[in-house]
């Protein structure tokens, strides 16, 4: 595996850690063996942040960058129902212009994009309040995710040939 690859993964992997770890968990009955649903890896990550055994300053951060990444996320899921509805309208033209169709994507990134770098910026301040021991943690967690998704891959590629 190159460096950078490396690296892109964690961050990757980091990235779904920030958004659920911020959001409240919405419990609902789950099948045997499987942890209840709710969002994403919100479970897992609460049960993560109870581990970090974090200090009041800390706390306090990370109820401040959960917070963003909840305005962030309610602002993609309003930007994503005005695309919606925007394609919907666009396609019940006799002559749709599929162009448009096509940057409706990005227009709604763009729209976003504050919120997203807002709340990006509050975990970065609140990683920066972690010990060393905190850090280990989730770092030896990121890894333990890495692996794994690297074994799936590795699976998926010796069943489906690539």
């Amino acid at each position: 595996m190159k460096p950078l690859k490396s690296v892109g993964r964690i961050v990757a992997m980091l990235v779904p850690f920030i958004l659920s770890a911020s959001l409240p968990t919405i419990s609902q009955a789950a099948p045997p063996g499987m942890p209840e649903i709710g969002l994403p890896f919100g479970n897992h990550f609460a049960a993560m942040k109870a581990k970090l055994n974090l200090n009041a300053t800390q706390d306090a951060q990370y109820s401040v960058a959960s917070q963003a990444t909840i305005k962030a996320i309610e602002a993609a899921r309003q930007a994503r129902t005005v695309s919606a509805a925007t394609a919907k309208a666009e396609l019940a033209k006799a002559d749709p212009d599929f162009g448009r169709l096509l940057t409706l994507r990005e227009e709604a990134q763009a729209a976003t994009a504050s919120e997203r770098k807002t709340a990006i910026s509050e975990w970065v301040r609140f990683t920066q309040l972690l010990t060393t021991e905190q850090k280990a943690l989730i770092k030896g967690q990121l890894l333990d995710r890495v692996s794994r998704a690297d074994e799936m891959r590795e699976k998926f590629r010796q069943r489906h040939g690539g």
